[in-house]
């Protein structure tokens, strides 16, 4: 399978980390910057058509495309060991994201706020495509991310090493901002359609609610991880 990445920040991020073995542009494309980096590593530069370059990706490519190294998992051994030298590290536990564009805005937001790790399924979740990088503007690069069979397991490691456990759910009698999350935290964002599992929620230590004030009760996935993590950022630095 070919890995592609699209569009100029995607691509520039991925220059820079050395991922790139090949791109593709269009005779307008004239960004100085991800030229001069592509002369630079003396990249292999192939220059098409709009409508060749519209064929190769799905979405909007801004006239470059780079064919990459394939993305590497962490595996979660190696994050164990990260964050063992960690203090009051951050880990997501994604159950069963599905929407690709969520996914990449999650990156992101873990980036921003010092997450160190994100776990996922190896089944019925969305994986690290370039739909998701593109979304995730490179931040896929600093955040480790780990495929796992079970959860449940992965949870049940995380709790031997220290951390606690917290989910969301919009029954929760708790506000998330009554914690003080002066701890580890394992935090698990549920899927788009179906929340958290109830398997999940039972091995949960904390239960909480982000408290809403509109008439449509639910959140975008992405969104209410932006909101936890800077909630519990901002806890643990006080």
């Amino acid at each position: 399978m070919i890995n592609l990445q699209y569009g100029r920040i995607p691509v520039l991020n991925a220059l820079k980390e050395n991922q790139v073995n090949e791109i593709f542009i269009s005779s307008s494309f004239n960004d100085r910057k991800i030229l001069e980096h592509v002369e630079k590593l003396n990249i292999k530069v192939t220059i098409l058509t709009k409508n060749e370059l519209d064929k190769m990706v799905k979405g909007n490519h801004q006239g470059i495309i780079a064919k990459v190294k394939p993305f590497e998992y962490t595996p979660f051994e190696t994050l164990q060991n990260i964050l063992k030298r960690q203090q009051k590290p951050i880990v997501l536990l994604l159950d069963e994201i599905q929407d690709p564009q969520n996914f990449g805005a999650i990156i992101r937001s873990a980036d921003a706020f010092g997450v160190t790790g994100i776990i996922i399924k190896k089944r019925n979740q969305v994986l690290v495509t370039p739909t998701v990088i593109k979304a995730a503007t490179g931040a896929q690069n600093y955040v480790k991310i780990c495929q796992v069979s079970n959860l449940r397991d992965a949870i049940d490691k995380l709790k031997k090493m220290g951390f606690w456990i917290v989910a969301t759910d919009a029954s929760a009698e708790q506000s998330t901002h009554q914690l003080d999350y002066n701890f580890p935290v394992g935090l698990i964002i549920g899927s788009e359609g179906f929340g958290i599992s109830s398997l999940l929620l039972k091995n949960a230590d904390y239960i909480v609610k982000i408290p809403m004030l509109g008439n449509v009760n639910s959140l975008n996935a992405s969104v209410a991880t932006g909101i936890l993590l800077y909630e519990i950022r901002t806890k643990q630095t006080k």
